[in-house]
């Protein structure tokens, strides 16, 4: 009749829903004979934010490169921070190096070093080695998503990680979106544009953004002080107490209960505020030593040309 063209919209709008859900439910359906046909993924912007992140990072060797070196500078941080604290003799330079005779006979080193050391500096090694441990557990875990990156620029993108020096995102999201009329990554649209990945990979900061612009955000350090601070901290703090439950399993819808759960956003929020609270003097310290750490040639070889002598510009200038 005239109407069977629209049961059968209908009915294939209802299977495409099914088999949506029976992909979320079931990632492994992904992996069938069909597999160069019908590609379609569950959590987009999981997906898309991976794919971001291996393009901004020029691919898997630069990746890996970045975090060994990561993970070397905070280990040789931590060390240089427990051998100034307790092997340098800082009683003897202070109070008893005085001119150069003097310094002469000074140890730089404590002979009882490291035999009693501060609960300040055992605290702070445990924190760290924790994070270190963390952040090595952390290489390891990200391997095999990076490695299935890596093979889908290479065979579906067409796109080498020595490419990805020279190539550009439009490239890199004009392919993704050719590849969406073969490979269907989406299922609920038959086409895919720029502005659909961009909003896949930025969901999380435009909800953010927009919950600073409606002023619905405490970044004001202080009452009534005319000044907005974002921490990388506190962005940490709101990111996982507000975005990360406000998103379902599938990382786009939100959950029903978010807005209706305000003792569980108590929850994490004083959560969050207690351990940002007892682990601050440990960071503070941590971040202190890096920043002499990271400048300190700076300062030394050309201290012209360093942060803390530029001159302001004109208009940033106190008047």
């Amino acid at each position: 009749g005239p109407s069977s063209p629209r049961r059968c919209k209908l009915s294939m709008t209802e299977h495409n829903e099914r088999l949506l859900l029976e992909m979320e439910m079931n990632p492994a359906l992904l992996q069938g004979s069909h597999r160069e046909q019908w590609e379609a993924i569950s959590d987009l912007d999981s997906f898309f934010k991976r794919v971001y992140n291996y393009f901004d990072e020029r691919g898997l060797r630069c990746i890996l490169a970045g975090r060994l070196i990561s993970l070397g500078m905070l280990a040789f941080t931590i060390a240089l921070s427990a051998y100034l604290a307790e092997a340098v003799n800082w009683d003897g330079l202070v109070n008893e190096c005085v001119d150069e005779s003097t310094c002469a006979g000074v140890k730089l080193l404590r002979d009882d070093s490291f035999r009693s050391p501060s609960p300040f500096l055992v605290l702070f090694l445990l924190v760290f080695s924790v994070y270190w441990l963390w952040m090595l557990l952390h290489f390891f875990w990200d391997l095999r998503a990076l490695l299935e990156i890596r093979s889908f620029y290479r065979h579906k993108l067409n796109i080498d990680d020595s490419e990805l020096l020279v190539v550009s995102w439009d490239t890199v999201v004009q392919r993704v979106v050719e590849l969406q009329a073969t490979a269907r990554l989406c299922i609920v649209k038959d086409q895919l544009t720029a502005h659909d990945i961009a909003n896949r990979i930025l969901r999380k900061e435009n909800f953010m953004v927009a919950l600073v612009n409606q002023k619905l955000l405490p970044i004001e350090p202080l009452p009534g002080l005319r000044l907005s601070v974002m921490t990388k901290t506190l962005e940490w703090a709101l990111e996982v107490c507000l975005l990360d439950a406000m998103f379902d399993g599938s990382g786009f819808r939100i959950r029903p209960s978010f807005t209706q759960d305000v003792r569980g956003l108590q929850r994490r929020l004083f959560a969050c505020g207690a351990l940002t609270l007892l682990l601050s003097p440990f960071i503070a310290a941590f971040m202190l030593l890096f920043f002499f750490l990271k400048h300190a040639e700076e300062f030394h070889r050309r201290p012209a040309a360093s942060a803390a002598a530029r001159p302001a510009a004109p208009r940033a200038s106190p008047r």
